[in-house]
């Protein structure tokens, strides 16, 4: 009898361990699955974050809108004598707005061509600014990101019409704080701007919660190991 009780007793036990050995090896295999999944993920993410275009990228497309706006404007007019007063700061723009006229089917003339039907546009960039929100944490332990804003202004004449036409165009998108330093452009003060700190309890949380986190663990492992 009590040989039968000792018996049962260890195939009882070896029956539970064959179950918990078994159940680690499925646990096993989902964090290997998990990790060659994260693996595989690490490439587009690095890929999605390095997709926000640089300022003075984002400046170009906002000149095309300009630029747009102009051509709209001149209606069937063909040719085009066309001075750009973008001074020194925007005169990387000049040949942007060429190029978009001439894609558009407008002839660019100068004074030389007196005797021919064309009309003068006189387009004036005169404004821009670069401005970024207070950084914002993407969940506890996310990157700090911050609300992009960039702006252009200015005006343009065109000498068939009575007046002079302003325009405004504005851009907003989230940018990672990390990335700011490489979406400016040094060589182009304008396309700089002043970001704000990244708030102190935000970036003063993850730590204490980490320390937290790594102390219950601790304190979970030897009250366990001592019953």
């Amino acid at each position: 009898m009590w040989l039968q009780i000792e018996l049962d007793k260890e195939i009882v036990c070896t029956d539970i361990c064959l179950v918990m050995n078994n159940y680690l090896i499925k646990i096993s295999g989902a964090v290997k699955k998990s990790l060659r999944f994260l693996f595989f993920l690490i490439p587009f993410s690095v890929t999605a974050q390095s997709q926000s275009p640089s300022n003075l990228e984002v400046f170009y497309t906002l000149v095309d809108s300009a630029s747009d706006m102009l051509i709209k404007d001149l209606g069937d007019a063909k040719k085009v004598n066309l001075e750009l007063n973008f001074g020194i700061d925007y005169s990387i723009f000049a040949n942007q707005v060429r190029g978009k006229l001439l894609r558009n089917g407008v002839q660019l003339v100068t004074d030389q061509n007196e005797g021919e039907n064309f009309v003068r546009v006189n387009l004036v960039l005169d404004n821009s600014y670069v401005g970024y929100s207070e950084p914002e944490k993407d969940g506890l332990f996310g990157d700090f990101y911050t609300e992009r804003t960039i702006k252009i202004s200015g005006n343009y004449f065109i000498s068939r019409n009575s007046e002079v036409k302003d325009f405004g165009f504005t851009s907003k998108d989230q940018v990672r704080v990390d990335d700011v330093d490489e979406l400016e452009n040094r060589s182009y003060p304008f396309t700089q701007g002043d970001l704000p700190p990244e708030p102190f309890f935000s970036t003063l949380w993850e730590p204490i919660v980490a320390i937290g986190a790594a102390a219950v663990t601790v304190i979970l492992f030897f009250t366990v190991r001592s019953k």
